[in-house]
């Protein structure tokens, strides 16, 4: 477990950021399949062509030209969900995911499972308020996610999920 006692990272991470290489549960085949959103979490304006792969059983799904809405008015095209146990572009159930306590803790791949570890197992979480980001994970994790009282039990729970 982490023996960090300072989490400065997710105030500077967002959610959008951690959307690479999503783990999946397959829907073929319930094992573990990847979703490859290429560029898309670097926020250019360019099209992404966003696939999912099981190295399983060989399912694969293609979205292409997956682009980000410039104009907020624009209402065609795919609706990406955030924040959600699902992947934001098929909508598929995460791999990495549990209950804890009639809610569920997930996480989109291993470098989002180590922010949640680090951010939950820091006694000490500090804001640089120059560069303190309201869409940051950190800022939107939820009181039960981050209470003292939980902190061991969610530990417990995100080792789980790196076993998985």
């Amino acid at each position: 477990m982490s023996k960090q006692t300072r989490s400065k990272n997710s105030y500077h991470t967002t959610l959008y950021q951690l959307a690479k290489d999503i783990w999946v549960v397959c829907p073929q085949c319930e094992k573990r399949a990847i979703i490859d959103t290429g560029g898309f979490h670097s926020f250019e304006k360019t099209s992404h062509t966003i696939k999912l792969v099981c190295s399983h059983c060989g399912h694969n799904k293609y979205l292409e030209n997956v682009i980000h809405r410039i104009d907020p008015k624009q209402k065609q095209g795919k609706v990406l969900i955030f924040g959600e146990p699902i992947d934001p572009f098929f909508h598929i159930p995460l791999w990495l995911q549990s209950e804890f306590e009639g809610n569920i803790l997930w996480a989109y791949n291993l470098e989002h499972l180590q922010l949640l570890e680090e951010h939950v197992g820091a006694k000490l979480r500090e804001r640089n308020q120059q560069n303190f980001n309201v869409r940051s994970l950190g800022a939107r994790l939820p009181k039960w996610m981050t209470a003292a009282h939980n902190r061991e039990a969610i530990l417990k729970q995100i080792q789980k999920l790196k076993a998985k």
